[in-house]
């Protein structure tokens, strides 16, 4: 058996190299050449696996080790009677520590405060349901938008309409990109809508750079100064706008769901496919659990007790891109592609002892554990 896999994803020689031939290469050079005669390609969302990438090869079956399938053309892949599986949600928890670190990180720097805040969630997916039900646990009112969810839906007494999220203080985007269907959401912030942001707001995108409209963003951002914004995806990556990249508060390079829980999650269900598809056994690998614990100075108040836990889990500044390189696309890249996975709040604990009953509450509710 002959395996292509992009040599950037998660411990991908550990789990596949015993199955064949394993061929590790840079996502964004696979071509059709490579897989030809390959049983087996396993991607991240850089690859677009399509009819030119695909068509008239030995593939039976295709793994995405990601929770998004925009990048795969899986009529195409139908057609051609081939195997697609992915990780919807791997990396949930991960996206969620993300968005919860950049609201710290800009409290931090006096920005903005986002404790009592309304929040606006667009898209109540494996994501944005998890943010929402730990914006609800620390008490703070949330505002859903998602047409694709049902009335019985269990966030529904949240469900509002668009522009209702967007009226919000903080409003945070969890949508797939999609470009047809009654709800398409290629654009679905363009320059109307982005005007309409409350003064003073927090618009985060950690979803896809398509949704926002980035142009649009950066002319809004030259006449709007009191808004903070936050992009973890960009359009065009990795040849992504400098001038925008330079203009919002943070700029990362879709990193937002690189955590170690969050790969090994991806690659865990992309083998477990590939051996049912193949009928192979399916051995586990032992997970390790590394945990670190959480210095808290008792001196702090409840608020900077939270951010200080929450910048001690993710300090979301090791992540920031350096804007100002010649080579941006290429600093892009090199950030994401040799990132050191970090650890999720769950994995760090703490000492419960002298913490009030309140701040033991809201740091179990962002998923810290007690000693």
């Amino acid at each position: 058996m002959k395996i292509v896999a992009d040599r950037d994803i998660f411990q991908v020689a550990e789990y596949f190299s015993g199955y064949g031939e394993l061929a590790l290469m840079p996502g964004r050079e696979i071509t059709h050449e490579h897989v030809r005669h390959a049983d087996a390609l396993l991607v991240r969302t850089i690859t677009a696996v399509n009819e030119a990438l695909v068509k008239d090869t030995d593939l039976r079956f295709i793994g995405s080790a990601a929770s998004g399938t925009d990048h795969v053309d899986q009529d195409c892949l139908a057609a051609n009677k081939m195997t697609f599986a992915h990780a919807p949600g791997c990396n949930a928890d991960a996206v969620v520590d993300y968005v919860f670190a950049a609201l710290a990180w800009l409290a931090r720097q006096g920005m903005s405060q986002w404790r009592g805040k309304r929040i606006g969630i667009i898209g109540a997916g494996n994501v944005g349901s998890r943010l929402a039900h730990k914006m609800l646990a620390l008490g703070l009112p949330v505002s859903i938008h998602d047409p694709l969810l049902p009335a019985s839906h269990p966030l529904a007494s949240c469900f509002v309409s668009l522009d209702q999220a967007l009226s919000c203080d903080i409003i945070s985007l969890h949508v797939p990109l999609t470009v047809g269907g009654d709800f398409p959401t290629h654009h679905l912030l363009q320059r109307q809508r982005l005007s309409t942001l409350a003064e003073g707001a927090i618009l985060i995108n950690a979803s896809r750079g398509e949704v926002i409209d980035n142009t649009a963003l950066l002319e809004l951002l030259a006449e709007r100064a009191d808004l903070h914004v936050v992009l973890d995806v960009w359009e065009g990556e990795p040849g992504i706008n400098p001038a925008l990249a330079s203009q919002v508060a943070i700029a990362t390079p879709h990193i937002a769901g690189y955590s170690r829980n969050g790969k090994r999650n991806a690659t865990l269900a992309v083998h477990q496919a590939f051996c049912e598809c193949f009928g192979l056994d399916c051995p586990e690998l032992q997970r390790k659990s590394p945990a670190g614990t959480l210095e808290l100075s008792r001196d702090d108040n409840h608020e900077d007790l939270v951010d200080s836990a929450l910048l001690q889990a993710y300090p979301v500044s090791k992540d920031f891109l350096d804007t100002q390189v010649a080579d941006l696309a290429g600093h892009f890249d090199r950030r994401r592609n040799n990132y050191a996975f970090r650890p999720e709040c769950r994995d760090f604990v703490f000492n419960a002892g002298a913490l009030t009953e309140n701040l033991v509450r809201d740091l179990e509710s962002l998923g810290f554990r007690r000693q």
